[in-house]
């Protein structure tokens, strides 16, 4: 491996650590200000994809103005895992005057998923490149 190839990579994963980094601030940001609201499933989208079926759904949840709002799901879950159209779920909803609400369910998938592949990319690469890129720059391997 030569030093071009091991700086792109090293570049790759501190950029993934620190994107990793920013959305759990960014996350711990929302729920500082959010609040719970329960939320009903009023729709799924079924699909499959590589022989395996997966699904998205829609919540409908009340604002605290009264007004009827609607989420849908960030991730695609097996439908086994999934809430069932008509179930409550929870809903974390950021109300700030003068701007547009935010909401997010509250599950984990939904708050954590991204946050930890980006983190556990940058980890890995990180520590491979520790492990790896040591020997290579010290004249070794």
């Amino acid at each position: 491996m030569d030093i071009a190839a091991l700086i792109t990579l090293c570049l790759a994963a501190f950029a993934a650590l620190a994107a990793g980094l920013v959305s759990i601030c960014r996350q711990l940001a929302f729920l500082l200000g959010a609040r719970r609201a329960q939320a009903r499933v009023a729709s799924e989208w079924r699909y499959r994809r590589y022989g395996r079926e997966r699904r998205y759904y829609r919540v409908e949840f009340t604002l605290s103005t009264g007004q009827r709002a609607e989420l849908r799901s960030a991730w695609s879950s097996s439908p086994s895992s999934a809430p069932k159209v008509g179930q409550q779920v929870v809903v974390l909803v950021n109300e700030q005057p003068g701007q547009a609400p935010k909401a997010r369910i509250g599950s984990w998938a939904e708050l954590w998923l991204g946050s930890a592949l980006l983190l556990a990319l940058g980890g890995i690469g990180t520590l491979a490149l520790v492990f790896v890129g040591g020997p290579i720059s010290r004249g070794g391997l």
